[in-house]
Parts: structure tokens; C-alpha cells; sequence
């Protein structure tokens, strides 16, 4: 038995030789481009030996080759220099050597290539098992900018493979280098011992070159900051991004940040490098004024538009494609710059020398450096990390002399400026002093002329108001004449009346907010707010059929038919926005809306909520923030008539009034006003009544005689004024304080009894509303019409059912004029036609009429004489209040006034005074 073992050995040995043999001299005609390849002996290297020389390469264009395959290619060639320059390429690098241990110990080395920036490299070790044949395994690493550092079997910098030789081992070994970076591949062995030594040699020279970048970039900006100086600031920016390209290219930005892997490793130092050129270009244009010369600032215009297209492509593209035009642009970027800083050294500008002298040395060996890593021509000048501080030194001693130059500059020059300042400062007050006698004396002829100025302008204001005044109150004299006749016209003398009041009103205010007097503080006062808007609606709708425009009044349903408002001051804030309408639109739209908003806090308060608005032409925007500035108008307004105080006016009341007022206009398309006042809810009990019926004549048109009126109404101080007003006529009259009571009365009405000829109702009653009367009415007394008066209209006629409806309506107030006018309509009654007046016969026959005093005479005559139509009407009120007993007369003389006869005023008054001299001298 240990004899057939012992035979099987001997058998397995032979074979195991012959097997041998076999692959010595397979690999022998598989590999014979590499039959001269040196063999690397570990024991001879000491700290570090560089060993690209003694390789073989082959390049894979297609990236697809595996161990094996590319072992079995034709095309190895000789190395034969110490670092290799193989620039931009999609394909693979194969580098192929071997390894030997001559000593009698096992001996590690750390496999090392030079770049920081390569993506994909591995390292393959051959089976020495296999005697070297071409189908055994290898054992492999990687390492490289595309996997992550805690994989490789060293963290560095630099990708670096740990390979370990017993006693004369010796061993093949493969390596593949493929990136989109520029392939730089110096192939090298390090004692593992001294690459560490080396690499924190290189890390702690690095750090402490950064960190002065960063205080001097720090101490630019804050210089920057302080003196307000662009270029300051833009040379901190190009430090701290001239430091980051350094970092990225020195793989400082995988080693620390990105230790899983990334794209965006591959991709920093170009695009860095590229920021980093276009902020230069900008730091050196504004420190050397190139603005000045505008060729120059057109090509730097148009370079750092191009680096900015090229970093964002560098950024966000191929980078292979990409970042040779980087490179490229860079390059040629700098020659520009070059070029362009002696251009500015021989005009003399400011820093173009101090530029050239720092960098141009500089950039001269960065466009070098960066030449060889492309491959434009073979060379080592520096390993990457010694140059990059060499060139982090030469840098900063220029930018530290740079920066610093600038900031004493700066502070010179302010210094010169303060020392300017004070001599300006001094000799200006040194003028001023003697400036301020001859401005005190001008001053002093100044004052005396505006106070000049002062009383010629009161004079002229208070002639221009008794010359506005005086056709006012003849308007209103005939206007009252038209009311009272009655007839088809009577409604346009309301009208005329209403309108000529309101432009006394604004002819008042217009004068005394020119003369700069203090306008009276607002009086809110309940009111019909619906009787109000009527009344504008109609001054509104007069306006728009100016120029054939369409107007429209919309009044929410919800709006109380009483609130508390100053309605002076509503009723001309409307009326000049709706006369600004109607001035500006043609053939277009004018409306005004109106709207409600209670608070929710308080039932009885709210904002009234008014829009006007038109299709007219619109206000530029140039002109809507000064249109409502006294005496401003707009370019379009130059053709319309007017001074521009309108809209100032109705500013200055709305504020007074506690609300806003917002424009919304645009060219062309029209203009909207939105204003919002407050207001608080009021009922009728707080009308008082002498606000129920409005200022008009009293004359009596109709007569009632033998007719009975049914009054239902539930306001005791608007049922006695309506029950005085007809009884007035001769109409006998029934009051009821609400429609229950009053449809009681209808219903217990007999064949005996004679009937109503007209019913009066107002609609918001106590119990039943209006509505249940007209219908208790048209059921019990189908012949008597029912008249309608209310404080609104709208919800009335909205909340009737079917045909129903009023024979006729009025707003509240009461005009007396208006109602005698609707009961004739209804009743068929003739109308009188109006009273002739006694003024001009001096009054009935045998009736003594009582003379004013001398004194007041003499004061109208003065005024007659002078045309002071409004101060007569004043000096008629004062004769009332002053002598009750002059009413006559003063009724005869407010007549001729109305009428605009000065004359027979006149004749009066000579009269009147003719007979008290006469009384006087019996």
C-alpha cells in the first residue's frame, strides 16, 4: 500500500511538470511582443520608484475588453517614458508588467498612479498557481473616482493597490485605467511607510495654503464691504473659487466630501476652473476700468457670456466633449486678458501694470501645466499636488500685495476725500454765511409781497364767488318758478333745483379749499339712502346722454333704506366721480353700484360699499398715482375743461369721512373708482322733520275738497306732516300707525259710508306690510288706487306677487310739489297753476306791510349796486332772524332776487326807505 501511494505521487508530479511545460511555452507564443519586459525586483525600491518605463501598453478603444482578451492582443507595445500623457479618450488603457521579490523576506508595496481625478481603475494580479497560464484567474482591485473610498484596499488620494511578494515570488500583474477625465497615468512604487509621510507632507502644506486663501479671500471681502468696492468683493469671489478648483483637482474634493462616488467629481475641476476664469476676467475688467475702453469691454462682454454657456455645459453635459472647450476657452480667455491688461498699461489705467507684473508669470505656467496634462507636448515640470502649491504660493503673495495695494489705495483716496469734504464744507459755509444776509433781506420783500399777494387773492376769490354765486341763484329762482307752475315740466324744475343747490354747495367748497380755509368737519345725519341715489341716478343719467352714453344704477337688495351720512358731501363725492365719467366716455357705459357690509360685530354698522365705473378711455399709470393731486390732470385731460380739483376734493371728504377710495384703471379699457365709507344703520324715528320734506316751494296746485285720504304710516312726525300737507289741499284724512289697524278700517267700511279716494301706505310697517294693504285694498275697494310711499322701492317691488303692484310710488323725503303732482295723476284732478305773486303790487290791498330799518335798507342798496346776489340772500336771512316782522317784505325780496329783478328790488327798497323818511318827518 505505501508503495502504489508513493507511485501515484511520482505519477502526479510528472504530470504536474509536463502541464507546466506545456503553459511555459503556450504563454511563451501568446506573449511574445512582451518577451523583453523587465522584471521589477521590490527589494531594490526604497521609498518610491517610478516604474511606467518598464511597462507594456495597449489601448482598448471600446472599453469592452476583459483580462483574459486583452492579454491575448497583438498590439502591446513598450512604454518607454516615465509618465504618460494620453489625454481625453472613451476607451481603456491596459498597462502590463511584472513583479518580483528577490529577498529572502516577504516584501509589501503599494501599486500607485499618479492622478487624483481617474474614474475606473483596477489592478489585476495574476495566479501564480497557474504557473502564469493565460486562462487562470486574477485576483483584482479597484479604485478610482466612480466607487466609493471605503472599498479600496487604501484610502489615499490617489489610487493606490496594495501587492504583497513572498521569497522570490514573482508575479504578473494587469492594470486598467478608463475616465472621462484627462488620462495622466505615472505608474510608481511606494514603501507603504513613506507614502504616508509623503501624503501628509502634502496634506499639511495644502491646508495651510488654504487657509490663508480663505483669511485673505475673508479679509477682501470685508475691505470690499467697508469701501463699497466691486472689485474687492469680485477678487474674494475668485480666491475662494480658484481654491475650490485646486481642491477638486487635487481629488481633495472625493477624499472629504464625496467619499461614495459621483459624477460631479470628474466634472469640478473644469467647471471650476472655468467659474473661476470668468470671475477673474470680471475682477480685472472692473479694477482696471476697462469700461473705458469700449472694444475691450465689448470682447470681455462677450467672453464671459461664452465661459458662462461653457461652465454650465461643463456642468450639465458630456464632460468629455466639454471639457477640452473648457480648456480651450480658458486658454484663450487668458490670452485675451493678457493682451488686453498691456493695452490698458499703455493707456495708463489704473492697476493694469500691478495685474501683468503679479500674474502674468502665473498664468504663463498654469497654461503650461495645463498643455501637458492635454498632451500637447511630453513633459513632468512638477508631480500635481507640488505644483498646485507652488502655484497656491506665487498666488497669494501676488493677490496678499494685490488686495492690500487696493485697500490703501481705497483709504487714501477716502482720506482725500474726507480732506476735499472738509475744505468744501468750510468754504460752502463760509458762502452760506454771506448768502444768508442778502437771503434774509430777500426774504423779508418776499413775505411782503406774498402777504401782497395774500389780499389780492382774497379779493379775487370773494369777487369770483359773488360772480359764480349770482347766475346760481337766478338758476334756482326759475327752477323753483318751473316747480311750481306744475305740468309736464315741473319734474325737470325739481331737478334743475336739486342740481343747482349741489353746484352752490361745490362752488362754495371749491373757494374756500382754494383760499386754503378749513373745510367744516362732516355731520353724519340719518337720511334716505335710496331717495339720495335717485337723486344722483338722475343728475348721472343727464350727464352720460352728454355724449350718448349708457347709464346704470345698481342698488344691492340688501342696502337699509336709512343710514347715517353726511349726504352733502356723498352727493358731491359722486357727483364730480360720475361728471369725470361721463367727461371721458362716448358712447360707452357709466354705472354706479351700490352694496352693503355689515359688520359682524356690530348689527348696526357697516361700510357702504360704491363703485363708478365707464368704458372710457382709462388713465395711463404714469398718471394714477398724482390724479388725485390738487391742479394735476392727465395728458388727455388737457382737451376738457376744468382746473384738476375734482378728484383732490373727493379724496379729502372721503378721508374726512373715515373711508378709502381705490383706483382700478387701465388704457383703453375704462376706469373704476371703488369707495368705502362707514356708516351705521338709523330707522325713520330719527329723521327729524325738518329733513323729511325737502327745501322747496309750498304753493298749492291741486284742491281736494269733499275727497278722503287714507294715511298708513307708522312715523308719528311723517304722519302729521303728511296729514298737515293734505288737509292743506282740502282732502279729509284718516292716519294709521300701522296696516292692521288700517285694514280694519277698509273692511268695516258700509254702503253707507263713503270711500277712501286714495289710499297712501308706506311699505315697512309694523305686523303686515305694505304689500298686505294694497292687497286688502284692490279685494275690499278694487277702485281706489293705492300710493306707495317708501324709503326704498327696489325690495318692494321685488316681494309683490303676480301683477300686483302700486298705481304709483315716491321716495322718501316728501316732496310736497311731487305728491300733489301724483295725486292729480291718480285722482284726475286739474292742477291750479301757481299763485301770482304780490311782490310786485306791494301786496293786498289795505294790508300794511312792515319796512326794515334804515340801516339794512341802505346796506341792500350798497349791495344791489355792487351785484352781490349772494350776500343779498345772506342780508335777507339776517332780516328774518333780526325782524320777524319784516317777513312780508322779506318773502317779496327773496322773490325778485330768485328772479334775478334787481331792478324792482331796488324800487323796493327806495320805496321802503322814501316812506320811513317820510314817517320819520311827520
Amino acid at each position: 500500500m505505501p508503495a502504489s501511494q508513493e507511485l501515484r505521487r511520482a505519477h502526479g508530479r510528472a504530470l504536474r511538470m509536463m502541464r507546466a511545460l506545456l503553459l511555459t511555452l503556450a504563454l511563451g507564443l501568446v506573449h511574445a511582443p512582451r518577451a523583453g519586459a523587465l522584471s521589477i525586483d521590490f527589494a531594490q525600491v526604497g521609498e518610491a520608484a517610478t516604474i511606467t518605463s518598464a511597462l507594456w501598453l495597449l489601448h482598448d478603444p471600446g472599453a469592452h475588453l476583459g483580462v483574459q482578451e486583452a492579454r491575448a492582443q497583438p498590439d502591446w507595445r513598450p512604454v518607454g517614458v516615465s509618465v504618460l500623457k494620453l489625454g481625453y479618450d472613451e476607451g481603456a488603457y491596459w498597462l502590463y508588467g511584472t513583479l518580483r521579490n528577490a529577498a529572502e523576506v516577504p516584501v509589501t508595496r503599494w501599486l500607485g498612479l499618479g492622478s487624483a481625478r481617474l474614474e475606473d481603475v483596477q489592478l489585476h494580479l495574476l495566479d501564480t498557481d497557474h504557473g502564469g497560464d493565460a486562462s487562470a484567474p486574477a485576483q483584482m482591485q479597484q479604485a478610482g473616482t466612480r466607487f466609493p473610498l471605503g472599498q479600496r484596499s487604501v484610502r489615499s488620494l490617489r489610487p493606490f493597490f496594495t501587492v504583497t511578494l513572498a521569497p522570490g515570488e514573482e508575479r504578473q500583474f494587469m492594470l486598467r485605467v478608463a475616465s472621462d477625465s484627462i488620462i495622466d497615468i505615472s505608474v510608481a512604487l511606494w514603501e507603504p511607510a513613506a507614502m504616508r509621510q509623503e501624503e501628509g507632507r502634502e496634506l499639511a502644506i495644502q491646508g495651510f495654503l488654504l487657509g490663508l486663501s480663505l483669511l485673505l479671500a475673508a479679509y477682501a471681502l470685508v475691505q470690499g464691504l467697508v469701501w463699497r468696492d466691486r472689485s474687492l468683493m469680485l477678487m474674494a469671489a475668485w480666491l475662494v473659487t480658484a481654491q475650490a478648483y485646486i481642491c477638486a483637482f487635487q481629488g481633495y474634493l472625493y477624499r472629504y466630501l464625496l467619499e461614495a462616488g459621483s459624477p460631479w467629481i470628474v466634472h469640478a475641476p473644469a467647471t471650476l476652473g472655468c467659474l473661476a476664469t470668468l470671475i477673474y476676467l470680471r475682477m480685472s475688467q472692473s479694477l482696471v476700468e476697462l469700461e473705458r475702453l469700449w472694444r475691450w469691454k465689448t470682447l470681455y462682454r462677450c467672453m464671459i457670456l461664452a465661459l458662462g454657456a461653457v461652465t454650465l455645459w461643463t456642468a450639465l453635459g458630456d464632460y468629455r466633449d466639454a471639457a477640452p472647450v473648457a480648456n480651450a476657452s480658458a486658454g484663450l480667455s487668458y490670452l485675451a486678458w493678457l493682451a488686453s491688461m498691456l493695452h490698458a498699461w499703455r493707456r495708463r489705467l489704473d492697476n493694469a501694470r500691478m495685474l501683468v507684473l503679479s500674474f502674468a508669470l502665473a498664468w504663463l505656467a498654469m497654461s503650461m501645466k495645463m498643455l501637458e496634462l492635454n498632451g500637447v507636448f511630453d513633459g513632468d515640470l512638477l508631480p500635481d499636488w507640488r505644483f498646485a502649491a507652488l502655484f497656491q504660493i506665487g498666488l497669494l503673495c501676488m493677490t496678499s500685495v494685490i488686495v492690500t495695494g487696493r485697500a490703501v489705495d481705497l483709504h487714501r483716496k477716502h482720506e482725500q476725500m474726507q480732506w476735499t469734504m472738509l475744505y468744501l464744507r468750510v468754504r460752502e459755509q463760509l458762502k452760506l454765511e454771506k448768502a444768508v444776509a442778502a437771503r434774509t433781506q430777500e426774504l423779508r420783500q418776499a413775505l411782503q409781497a406774498a402777504d401782497e399777494a395774500n389780499l389780492a387773492k382774497s379779493g379775487f376769490l370773494t369777487r369770483i364767488s359773488h360772480d359764480l354765486r349770482t347766475p346760481l341763484t337766478s338758476i334756482l329762482g326759475f327752477a323753483d318758478m318751473i316747480q311750481a307752475s306744475g305740468g309736464p315740466h315741473a319734474g325737470h324744475g325739481r331737478i334743475i333745483m336739486r342740481s343747482a343747490r349741489h353746484m352752490l354747495t361745490m362752488v362754495n367748497d371749491l373757494i374756500d379749499y382754494a383760499r386754503g380755509d378749513p373745510l367744516d368737519t362732516p355731520q353724519p345725519t340719518p337720511l334716505y339712502l335710496h331717495a339720495l341715489l335717485q337723486e344722483i341716478a338722475q343728475e348721472g343719467q343727464v350727464l352720460a346722454q352728454r355724449q350718448h352714453n349708457h347709464f346704470t344704477l345698481d342698488i344691492s337688495p340688501d342696502l337699509p333704506p336709512v343710514l347715517a351720512l353726511d349726504a352733502r358731501r356723498l352727493h358731491r363725492i359722486l357727483g364730480n366721480l360720475l361728471d369725470n365719467a361721463a367727461k371721458y366716455t362716448r358712447e360707452g357705459r357709466i354705472g354706479l353700484h351700490v352694496q352693503w357690509q355689515a359688520d359682524h360685530a356690530d348689527a348696526g354698522k357697516g361700510a357702504l360699499q360704491i363703485e363708478v365705473s365707464d368704458t372710457g378711455c382709462g388713465i395711463a399709470p404714469q398718471f394714477q398715482s398724482r390724479i388725485f393731486e390738487p391742479f394735476e390732470r392727465a395728458d388727455a385731460d388737457r382737451r376738457q375743461p376744468g382746473i384738476g380739483m375734482g378728484l383732490a376734493i373727493v379724496r379729502l371728504w372721503v378721508q374726512r369721512m373715515g373711508g378709502s377710495i381705490v383706483l382700478e384703471s387701465q388704457p383703453g379699457m375704462g376706469t373704476r373708482m371703488h369707495l368705502q365709507l362707514p356708516a351705521e344703520r338709523g330707522s325713520e324715528q330719527d329723521i327729524a322733520s325738518h329733513h323729511v320734506q325737502e327745501h322747496s316751494s309750498t304753493r298749492v296746485l291741486i284742491d281736494g275738497a269733499g275727497r278722503q285720504v287714507v294715511v298708513v304710516e307708522d312715523s308719528p312726525e311723517i304722519a302729521r306732516l303728511l296729514s298737515d300737507q293734505l288737509s292743506s289741499l282740502g282732502f279729509a284724512v284718516s292716519v294709521f300707525g300701522d296696516g292692521e289697524t288700517a285694514i280694519a278700517h277698509l273692511s268695516a267700511l258700509t254702503m253707507d259710508q263713503e270711500a277712501p279716494a286714495l289710499v297712501l301706505t308706506d311699505y315697512l310697517l309694523p305686523g303686515v306690510h305694505g304689500g298686505a294693504v294694497l292687497q286688502a285694498a284692490r279685494r275690499l275697494l278694487p277702485e281706489v288706487p293705492v300710493l306707495l310711499l317708501s324709503a326704498t322701492l327696489h325690495a318692494c317691488e321685488l316681494e309683490l306677487d303676480g301683477d300686483l303692484r302700486f298705481d304709483g310710488s315716491l321716495l322718501k323725503p316728501v316732496n310736497f310739489s311731487e305728491l300733489q303732482e301724483m295725486i292729480a295723476r291718480l285722482l284726475q284732478l286739474p292742477l291750479l297753476g301757481s299763485t301770482a305773486s304780490s311782490a310786485s303790487s306791494g301786496g293786498s290791498v289795505g294790508e300794511v306791510v312792515a319796512m326794515p330799518p334804515e340801516a339794512l335798507l341802505q346796506a341792500a342798496l350798497a349791495m344791489i349796486a355792487d351785484g352781490a346776489v349772494s350776500d343779498l340772500i345772506d342780508w335777507c336771512e339776517t332780516l328774518g332772524h333780526e325782524h320777524p316782522q319784516c317777513s312780508q317784505f322779506q318773502a317779496q325780496a327773496l322773490e325778485q332776487i330768485s328772479q334775478g329783478h334787481l331792478a324792482r328790488l331796488r324800487a323796493m327798497c327806495e320805496q321802503a326807505l322814501s316812506e320811513r323818511t317820510a314817517s320819520a318827518t311827520i
